[in-house]
Parts: C-alpha cells; sequence; structure tokens
C-alpha cells in the first residue's frame, strides 16, 4: 500500500452566469456539476478506461517482487472502471484465506497467526470483536509500510482470529464467522494494485476474500514519476475518502492501513558521514555500525482518518527472513494529531526492539531524513 493524501483540495472552474449570454464567436464551457463529489464522478466517468488504467499500471516498481505480476485490462472487470474507487467484500472461505495467505507468505501461520494466538492477546481479539460487533465502533489497525504485502497479510492473520471456531469471545460462548466480520474489514490499498495479478487471479479478487478494497492514488514521488493526470488523482481520492466515510458513518468497521508514508527507508548507517553526524546530534548517541530503518511522516489525510476511527490498533511488522516480526499494540484513543505520531513512534520502537534493527519515524520532513533519501537517491 502507498499512502496517500486522502483529502485533496478539488477545485471546481466557475461557470458562467445564466443571465448572461455568450459573447459572439465564443462558446460557453460544458456544465460542470456545483458538488465536489459530483464534480469527481464527472472527472473520472470522463477518463479514457484504457488510458487510465496504464498509467496505474506505470505506479508498480520492480521492487514489489515477483508476487504480483500484470493484470491486462479487461472492461469485464468493475475496479478497472475509472469511477470505481472500492472492491468487495465477497467473503470466501477461511480454508481459502489461509490457502492464498501461506502461498504469498510460507511463514504466514509462524508469525503472523501465532501472534494474535498469543494467550496476552485474548482480551484484545475480545475486545476487537465486540467494538465492531456490538458498540459499532470504528477501529485503525496501522501498521508500519515495509512490504506491499504487509496489510493484506496483517489483516487475514486478524481476520482468522475474530473467526476461529476454536475461539469463544467472552463466557458465552459466542463466534465471529467470515460472513459477519468480512464486511466490517476495509484495506487502503493503492490503485496500482489493480492493475496486478496475483495466482493467475486479479489481487483485488483475491484481498476481497476477507474484506473490502478503497484505491487510492500516491501524491507524492510516486505519482510524478509515473506522470499521473493530478485532476484524476484528486477525484479518485476525494470520491475514495467520501465513500470511506459514508461507510463509517454506519459504524462498527475495521480500517488497516499501512500508514508511514510511501515507504519505509532502509539505510546502512556508516555510508555517509553527514547522516551519522546528523544522528548524533539528533538522538545525543552514536549510531550503530548497522542498518538503520526511516519511517516517513503521516499525511495529514492520514492522521485524519484515524482520529475519525477514534480506535487504533497499532502493530509493527517485518517480514524480513533475517528478522521477522509481528508486535501488536494495545487498543489505544487518539483525540489529537500528536497522539497519532505519539502512535507511530510506538510502532518504530516495538519494531526496533523485535528486529534489532535501529527504527526511527520522522513527525516532520526533517534534515536527517532529507540526508537519507539523498544517499538512496545516489
Amino acid at each position: 500500500m502507498e499512502d496517500t493524501d486522502p483529502e485533496p483540495d478539488l477545485t471546481v472552474s466557475a461557470q458562467p452566469s445564466p443571465d448572461k449570454p455568450a459573447e459572439p464567436g465564443t462558446f460557453p464551457e460544458p456544465e460542470r456539476p456545483d458538488d465536489p463529489i459530483e464534480a469527481a464522478r464527472a472527472t473520472l466517468a470522463a477518463a479514457d478506461p484504457v488510458t487510465y488504467y496504464r498509467s496505474m499500471a506505470a505506479l508498480a516498481r520492480s521492487t514489489h517482487g515477483a508476487l504480483l505480476q500484470p493484470l491486462d485490462y479487461s472492461p469485464k472487470y468493475p475496479f478497472h472502471d475509472p469511477a470505481t474507487v472500492s472492491y468487495g467484500p465477497d467473503p470466501s472461505t477461511r480454508d481459502t484465506m489461509r490457502l492464498y495467505a501461506n502461498a504469498a507468505y510460507p511463514d504466514f501461520d509462524k508469525i503472523l497467526v501465532a501472534a494474535f494466538r498469543r494467550p496476552e492477546n485474548t482480551h484484545l481479539i475480545n475486545e476487537l470483536f465486540h467494538r465492531l460487533t456490538v458498540d459499532h465502533s470504528n477501529v485503525a489497525l496501522v501498521t508500519n509500510h515495509g512490504e506491499i504485502v504487509d496489510i493484506a497479510l496483517v489483516l487475514a492473520a486478524l481476520v482468522l482470529a475474530l473467526t476461529d471456531p476454536e475461539r469463544s469471545v467472552g463466557v458465552l460462548g459466542e463466534h465471529g464467522s467470515l460472513p459477519e466480520i468480512a464486511p466490517r474489514c476495509n484495506v487502503l490499498v493503492s490503485r496500482m494494485v489493480t492493475t496486478r495479478s496475483v495466482f493467475s487471479l486479479p489481487a483485488v479478487e483475491v484481498i476481497s476474500t476477507m474484506c473490502r478494497s478503497w484505491f487510492s492514488v500516491p501524491q507524492t514521488q510516486s505519482r510524478r514519476r509515473a506522470r499521473l493526470d493530478p485532476e484524476l488523482v484528486r477525484a479518485n481520492n476525494l470520491l475514495m475518502r467520501h465513500g470511506l466515510d459514508e461507510t463509517l458513518e454506519g459504524g462498527g468497521q475495521l480500517v488497516a492501513m499501512a500508514a508511514s508514508g510511501s515507504q519505509d527507508l532502509s539505510l546502512a548507517a556508516n555510508l555517509v558521514q553527514r547522516v551519522r553526524t546528523t544522528w548524533r546530534h539528533r538522538r545525543g548517541v552514536e549510531p550503530e555500525n548497522a542498518p538503520s530503518l526511516h519511517l516517513q511522516p503521516l499525511y495529514d489525510g492520514t492522521i485524519n482518518l484515524m482520529l475519525k476511527c477514534r480506535y487504533v490498533l497499532p502493530l509493527a511488522i517485518s517480514l524480513d527472513p533475517a528478522h521477522p516480526a509481528c508486535e501488536i499494540g494495545t487498543m489505544t484513543v487518539v483525540r489529537e494529531p500528536d497522539d497519532c505520531h505519539t502512535v507511530m513512534d510506538w510502532i518504530a520502537h516495538a519494531h526496533q526492539q523485535a528486529t534489532g534493527i535501529t527504527t526511527i519515524y520522522h513527525r516532520h520532513e526533517d534534515d536527517l531524513l532529507t540526508q537519507v533519501r539523498d544517499v538512496l537517491r545516489s
């Protein structure tokens, strides 16, 4: 998933006054809806589907690995319609979910499922189940962003925990079911995923077996690299956020997102002296001669979404075979933007404790983060 600011500033061109006739030899602009949401729908409806598909496919990177393969455009896929900003859910079975997840990540049961099965997390699963199904609270599941499949795998493990027939919720013997839980689960993904296949199936169809996908378009370096039409980007993100907000208004929704910017930036701390110097001044300690991980700042749109959900479940994740980890935090109420940054600080600390890799969350676009990016680009 690539994070984006889901609250773009969509401006609507001024329309000529209906009381003032057009000057001879001129043609009035076509009418556009005054409502920004309707204007966004009109913008996406007017886009050429094939051209739009190609622009989204250009967001794919070689680092996405062999798991995600190109998916040819087809008008039969509703998610290839530019005006479609979400897809699913279409719940299947727990066995199907586990089959897909283990195929994507062979240590899925060992690392992710096992984390949610720890006895100390039983109360957390019970609380989450009741928050969603009884209190109708909204909960944001927030992780760091390592690999593109991270958030889908984490959500799969959590859905399996919430629907485990061998686990009763409370002392009354209640059980969650996939048809009950899947419609309450949402994941934010890059629209690029609509152009990818996995296991010879459209990737979003695989995701739909457990949740609803919401398609965002990156507003950062990825968008500039792919040269996406900014008007289409704004229209997509505005319409996506509007649909997600309407879904959250009903309550009882879990929103999963990898929230630490477009990517986590890895750097060997001994590569460049100026990075070490900045680190020393910032932390007051000498950086280790070892890899480090830098989590980029939260965007305003992500912060607003976390605040709208109010409840946040933080989780630190690493699928690196040399440093696998899944550390689950506790349910947290966020009331102001600084609370959201503190959640990311916890995730960074938990990631560092679990993997041994020095991990820093950057609350702002500071000099150290800028220098890290410069090193990686060189």
